[in-house]
């Protein structure tokens, strides 16, 4: 049986942090009209309220997870896994870690927001008990929401 990597995860909290997720070179919210990644966006999104982290195993940054808690519901959305890490269950290890914050933070639901066009998040939102809720953001409507109850 293959070992599974370890993966953790780091909230970016310092300007080094960010700026170092910021060069995670994968687009992340790629064609949202509220969001570009960049460091001037990653500031603005955790001084409203985002908490950034850096979804880590040995040293290498293997995507980017943003939460948001707001009365009983913790919103999130993550940049995808990059390609040389897929495969190891990480995606499934980042809906555990948010259902697991929603837990901390008392949150009875789960929003998550994925583009329209990514199959495997959709897949994986509904191997996790997600329903769609009908609404859609960004440009061209491109971006759905899930939610969770707990």
């Amino acid at each position: 049986m293959e070992e599974k990597l370890p993966l953790y995860f780091k909230e970016a909290k310092k300007e080094d942090e960010i700026v170092n997720l910021s060069k995670f070179d994968i687009q992340a919210f790629t064609d949202t009209q509220d969001f570009s990644w960049s460091v001037d966006n990653l500031k603005k999104e955790v001084k409203t309220g985002w908490k950034l982290y850096a979804v880590m195993t040995d040293d290498e940054i293997v995507a980017a997870v943003l939460l948001k808690k707001d009365g009983d519901t913790l919103f999130s959305k993550n940049t995808p896994i990059k390609m040389a890490f897929q495969g190891n269950g990480f995606s499934h290890m980042i809906k555990n870690f948010y259902e697991d914050e929603a837990k901390k933070a008392q949150a009875n639901k789960v929003i998550n927001y994925c583009p329209v066009d990514n199959f495997r998040m959709i897949a994986l939102n509904e191997s996790h008990g997600y329903k769609r809720t009908g609404n859609s953001f960004g440009l061209n409507q491109n971006i759905i929401e899930w939610v969770k109850v707990l």
